[in-house]
């Protein structure tokens, strides 16, 4: 998300000279959470039970122990000598321990244990930690009613992009359906509906292809990028086909010549319209927000590759449909003849 904010601005340069002189930390936050609603008898109604400062204990022992964790925080060290047998006894030791609240809520359902990884928090080492973290998680002795929680920024980050990759996916299929849907309906044909729709496949595919080519992250703004391409390159092809078929039928051309003249008249007026799209694009990628650039960058070659496609990809496919409907026709009168 930082990647995604102009780096340059004096606030962003004042925030990493601070971070790096001060040595600022990613915490990962492991929650104990009291679970009341357990069936469990002799559950712990105060998070400051022994049995819960014991498990405590124990996990902040097994994190000190991992080489990628660079630090723990919990109350642990306040026990040094022992975990007292009675909650008294806890309590005891926390009011002698100045700062100790800041680990609890104001109702002590709450407790805080903070890890800091040593690796960086790349998506992938933030999973790698979350997972070694919640392995010692389930590697402790933990009492009836109580739950250990992980989060933090970097694991809700981490969570942020999973969805936001979930739903990019999910969009751009239910803009896909909708879409050939409704080029099969108004084409009234299957099969032209389907080549109008074909080439929109490859437009999508190359343009994420692009994007990791170029370095360009998922993120907020790219996040709907296969839907929108979608939406806008589909009337390439419906002008390509279109044309196409009126050059067949109402024409009466042959298939190569009904070919050449909608790629020559369709391809240098679509050309006009995709470059004057593409040009609006680009011109977001002036913005000081590289996530704003990023946008202009995908839709404007989303776009070049649509139109690619309607006047490149889809004359192949007409060209092999026509090839699949004359071995089709040939077939049907060889029968004929043959009965």
């Amino acid at each position: 998300m930082e990647k995604e904010m102009p780096q340059d601005l004096p606030v962003f340069v004042l925030q990493d000279r601070i971070a790096s002189k001060f040595r600022g930390e990613e915490f990962m936050i492991i929650a104990v959470c009291l679970n009341e609603e357990t069936g469990a008898k002799n559950i712990p109604c105060d998070i400051r039970d022994p049995r819960v400062i014991a498990s405590v204990v124990e996990l902040h022992e097994r994190l000190e122990d991992e080489s990628a964790i660079e630090g723990v925080q919990s109350v642990a060290p306040f026990f040094q000598q022992g975990v007292p047998e009675d909650i008294g006894g806890v309590k005891s030791v926390f009011a002698s321990v100045p700062g100790a609240e800041s680990f609890f809520n104001r109702d002590f359902s709450i407790m805080l244990v903070y890890a800091s990884p040593i690796v960086g928090l790349s998506e992938e080492k933030v999973e790698e930690a979350t997972d070694l973290i919640q392995n010692d998680v389930d590697a402790i002795t933990k009492p009836a009613g109580v739950e250990y929680k992980i989060t933090g920024n970097a694991p809700l980050l981490f969570e942020i992009l999973r969805v936001m990759r979930e739903d990019m996916v999910f969009t751009t299929l239910v803009a896909g359906i909708i879409i050939f849907t409704l080029l099969v309906l108004l084409e009234r044909s299957f099969t032209k509906g389907f080549l109008v729709f074909l080439p929109l496949i490859f437009a999508v595919i190359w343009t994420f292809g692009t994007m990791g080519f170029l370095g360009i992250p998922i993120s907020i703004s790219t996040v709907m990028i296969g839907a929108v391409i979608i939406g806008l390159g589909v009337e390439y092809g419906i002008f390509m086909v279109s044309r196409y078929y009126e050059e067949r039928r109402d024409q009466g051309k042959g298939a190569r010549d009904a070919l050449r003249i909608a790629m020559s008249n369709i391809g240098a007026s679509t050309f006009g319209s995709a470059a004057t799209t593409t040009a609006a694009f680009f011109a977001l990628t002036i913005s000081v927000m590289p996530m704003i650039q990023h946008l202009g960058q995908t839709l404007a070659l989303g776009i070049i590759f649509c139109w690619v496609t309607a006047v490149v990809v889809n004359p192949c496919f007409i060209v092999f449909e026509e090839r699949i409907e004359a071995r089709k026709l040939a077939g049907w009168l060889l029968q004929k003849w043959v009965r």
